[in-house]
């Protein structure tokens, strides 16, 4: 039976179902978002909790790949100097870009208050700290009568988890439990074991998507599936027991702390598929510009009233704009920012070899292996 490691090297190391699942997961993310900005949190969270299941799945899988993923880009860094700064070049440019816009023009337009008014109001200024992942929703007066009024960017309530997810894997890097797969194994057994008897204690309201301890579990499972890669086997029947362990699991919401394993094991299947590449993955990244953008370009449709407040109407006018501008962020911002990465490994070399750090993570050169090299490409939100 094959591995996930022996399916990487049959795509030599490029899956294109990594580079599918970002998209279609970004996309439905913006048809979900249809309903919200349409008819109203409230009436949304109704007709959605209906479809728990599938809504859940899908940020798990998000986190999941994500965690794959980026555990690759650890495993090829040198240290923490490259890792983390990697990090915030794939995030960070795009998302002040996002914020500015947002607040700038997006705000400027759609406002009720006088412009000078505007920009001197205290939740204008806040709204720039979104750039360092202090997430604020609103902007002064704007969108204050579409259905879900007042806010900006919800889909940036995910922005703080997934940095989160960096900083604990930085932490395992720099105890090196990350580097010996059985100790890593012996700690995620550890934390799902805790994360299972917490909820057992919880019998509160369900939230529709999976809480946000959850979904970074979901990111280190997914490092755990990259460690153990070449042990763990690369079947369909598997994945598909994956699936219903987490329909059993997401269903009522009371088994949510044992789906995190499955639904990452479903998101390194699909991703390790390699499907023809078109040209809508071959020629970027759009997944992030469209996780940043549409949203507020849903908002924005939905401000022009009536007429066109009905969730497919939402969907079919939005998502080809978000589409068209986050074509217009990977190749004006996003790729761009990417090619700084050697001013990164530069600085890196540099500190390395002037500067001994005390306790500074180093990958232990006994654990250096030819890891699977996945390119540039990097999960995001």
């Amino acid at each position: 039976m094959p591995s996930l490691a022996d399916q990487l090297a049959l795509s030599r190391n490029r899956p294109a179902g990594f580079d599918y699942m970002r998209i279609a997961l970004a996309s439905t993310i913006i048809c979900l978002h249809g309903a919200n900005v349409t008819l109203g949190l409230g009436r949304a969270l109704e007709i959605q909790s209906t479809l728990r299941i599938g809504i859940a799945m899908i940020l798990a899988l998000f986190f999941s790949l994500s965690g794959f993923l980026v555990t690759a880009s650890l495993q090829r860094c040198k240290s923490l100097i490259s890792f983390l700064g990697l990090r915030v070049l794939r995030i960070g440019p795009a998302l002040a870009v996002e914020t500015t816009l947002s607040a700038i023009i997006i705000g400027s337009v759609f406002t009720e208050l006088p412009l000078a008014e505007y920009v001197a109001d205290p939740k204008f200024h806040a709204y720039f700290l979104n750039i360092v992942g202090d997430i604020h929703y609103e902007l002064p007066g704007v969108f204050l009568h579409n259905p879900l009024p007042d806010v900006v960017n919800a889909q940036l309530w995910t922005v703080p988890y997934e940095l989160w997810c960096y900083v604990v894997l930085a932490l395992l890097a720099v105890t090196t439990i990350c580097f010996n797969r059985v100790a890593y194994l012996v700690f995620l057994v550890v934390v799902q074991v805790a994360l299972a008897s917490y909820d057992i204690y919880r019998w509160d309201e369900v939230p529709i998507q999976l809480r946000p301890h959850l979904l970074v579990f979901c990111f280190l499972a997914g490092v755990g599936f990259y460690l153990w890669r070449d042990k763990v086997p690369f079947n369909r029947t598997v994945c598909l027991l994956a699936l219903v362990a987490c329909a059993a699991g997401m269903a009522t919401g009371r088994g949510d702390a044992l789906a995190p394993v499955p639904a990452a094991y479903v998101a390194c299947y699909l991703g390790l598929m390699n499907p023809r590449r078109s040209w809508i993955v071959s020629s970027g990244d759009y997944s992030y510009g469209l996780y940043l953008y549409g949203f507020v370009i849903q908002q924005c449709v939905a401000s022009f009233g009536p007429p066109v407040q009905h969730w497919y109407l939402n969907i079919l006018i939005s998502l080809p704009l978000a589409f068209g501008v986050a074509v217009a962020s990977w190749h004006l911002v996003e790729k761009h920012a990417l090619r700084l990465r050697g001013h990164v490994e530069t600085l890196e070399a540099a500190v390395l070899s002037r500067i001994a750090i005390v306790g500074f993570w180093r990958k232990p050169p006994e654990r250096v292996e030819l890891h699977a090299r996945l390119g540039n490409s990097s999960a995001s939100i």
